[in-house]
Formats: structure tokens, C-alpha cells, sequence
């Protein structure tokens, strides 16, 4: 694999190994179709962290803590899960998205699940490596995020997406993570996956599409929620960017919606 970073060499690797190495959850009560194959039946809620200090404009650092509002948000968040049966959690290792999913490990009683494909994509020329994206070695996260883990069947090094990762690699590793979803649960599973705007949009591109195309214009705020659910091999968008669990709070001004939940007819500053 001549010419290919790293990082994609790596990524290429696991992505093919899934097939051979992963073992799908599988309950006795699997619904089967009439020849005997097992029904792939889960949800997934892709949520992209709450307010963090950087998009506010506080600060420029890659790797920004939660805002006060972000806090808020992340509790309403884990508040609106509150008694719903979620398998699992999966989180970016930045810690505004770290600081989100804890009130939800807390309110549903998991563990964190860090991975790296969830990482940022922070849209910098290739070569850009003199900006740092500040994220410790693993075991020195979870020193500070006591429930963040490893995930069980991320084999690889615990090693972050490189700070000039170019587009195409970001549509590869969230086309590679949408597919490694859809094989581990099944039967009716939920999961929440927690990343960034960027990462979580590609996403939903790659659960909805079988082959890389050109991307969605998916608009993701801020503690917002995307369900996507996959039935007998067909793949769906239920909800996109839905936020009724923040419409009690301020709208941020970075956000696509008013305080009590009316859409902005012009869009904020920055957005997917």
C-alpha cells in the first residue's frame, strides 16, 4: 500500500479484518427470515457534542472543554435517555465529547467507549503539523475520564487520526465505522455514538449510501440527535438534528435554532 499515510494503512486493515474477526452480539430471541438468516435489527443515535469553548469563539484550541451551556445540554442530553435500553457507548477521545457522554454513562450505568475513528476532522491544508490537537496517550485519558475504556474489539493501537487527515480519509473511516455498527448489534440493539459535526455528518452519508458519493449538506448542532436504524439490510434516516431537549435552554448562537426551537432562516456562521 505505496503512498498510503499510516493512519489509512492501518484503517484499510481493520476494516477488512472486521469481517473475518468480529463477533456480533446475538441474542436467542434473533427474529430469522424465512431461510434461516438472522434479521440485523438495531438503532444507532449519532450525537455530536455539546457547546464547547471553541465554538463559542473563547478559545482556538483543538482539543476545548465544554462551555457552561455545554454542560447544561450534556445533562438534558443524559436526561432524554433516561430509561431507554442502550447497548452502548461510543465516544471521540476529545474531551468536549468525553464531557458528554459521562452524564449519560452515568444515567444509563455504561462505560464509555472510546474509538479512535471518532475523532475530529479539523479541515487544515495536508501538512499542517504545526497545530496541535492536544490529545494525550489513552491511558492518560482515562486517568481523567475514569469511565472511558477501551472498546472490546478495537484490536489496533489506541493511535488518533493525524490533524491534516484529508476529507476523503474522514468518508473511509465513518463509512468503515457505520459498517462495523451494523455488524456488531443486532436484535433490536440501541448504541449512541458521540463525535463532531463533520465525523458525525459522513456518517449518516455512509449508513445511508452503499458506495462513497457526493456528501449531504446535514446540518448538526450542538447535543443534537440523528437515529438511524437498520432492518433487513435496508438502512433509514429517522430523525436529523433534533434538539426538543434543548429548546428549555439558550440557544446558542452557533446553532440552527432560536430559544424555543424555531428554525433560523439564514444559517449561522459555520455549519455542515
Amino acid at each position: 500500500m505505496r503512498g498510503v499515510s499510516p493512519w489509512l494503512r492501518f484503517l484499510f486493515l481493520e476494516m477488512g479484518n472486521r469481517h473475518r474477526s468480529a463477533r456480533p452480539h446475538r441474542s436467542s430471541v434473533d427474529e430469522l427470515t424465512a431461510n434461516g438468516e438472522r434479521v440485523a435489527d438495531m438503532l444507532l443515535y449519532a450525537i455530536r457534542h455539546a457547546e464547547s469553548e471553541a465554538n463559542t469563539g473563547a478559545t482556538s484550541r483543538l482539543n476545548s472543554e465544554l462551555t457552561e451551556l455545554g454542560r447544561r445540554q450534556a445533562e438534558r442530553l443524559a436526561a432524554r435517555f433516561a430509561g431507554i435500553e442502550i447497548r452502548a457507548i461510543y465516544c471521540s477521545p476529545f474531551t468536549r465529547c468525553l464531557q458528554t457522554a459521562l452524564p449519560l454513562a452515568t444515567e444509563l450505568g455504561l462505560p464509555i467507549r472510546v474509538r479512535p475513528d471518532l475523532c475530529e476532522h479539523h479541515h487544515l491544508k495536508p501538512g499542517t503539523r504545526d497545530t496541535d490537537h492536544e490529545l494525550k496517550p489513552f491511558d492518560d485519558i482515562r486517568e481523567v475520564f475514569t469511565a472511558a475504556g477501551p472498546c472490546d474489539d478495537w484490536a489496533a493501537p489506541y493511535e488518533w487520526v493525524p490533524v491534516d487527515e484529508e476529507r476523503a480519509a474522514l468518508v473511509v473511516r465513518m463509512r468503515g465505522f457505520a459498517s462495523y455498527i451494523k455488524e456488531r448489534w443486532n436484535d433490536g440493539d440501541a448504541v449512541i455514538a458521540i463525535s463532531h459535526g463533520s465525523p458525525v455528518a459522513r456518517l449518516i452519508d455512509g449508513w445511508l449510501t452503499d458506495t462513497a458519493s457526493p456528501s449531504f449538506r446535514f446540518i448538526i448542532d450542538n447535543a443534537a440527535v440523528s437515529a438511524l436504524r437498520h432492518y433487513r439490510d435496508v438502512s433509514s434516516l429517522i430523525c436529523l438534528n433534533e434538539g426538543r431537549h434543548l429548546h428549555e435552554l439558550d440557544a446558542p448562537a452557533a446553532a440552527n435554532y432560536e430559544t424555543g426551537g424555531a428554525i433560523k432562516p439564514i444559517p449561522p456562521g459555520g455549519y455542515w
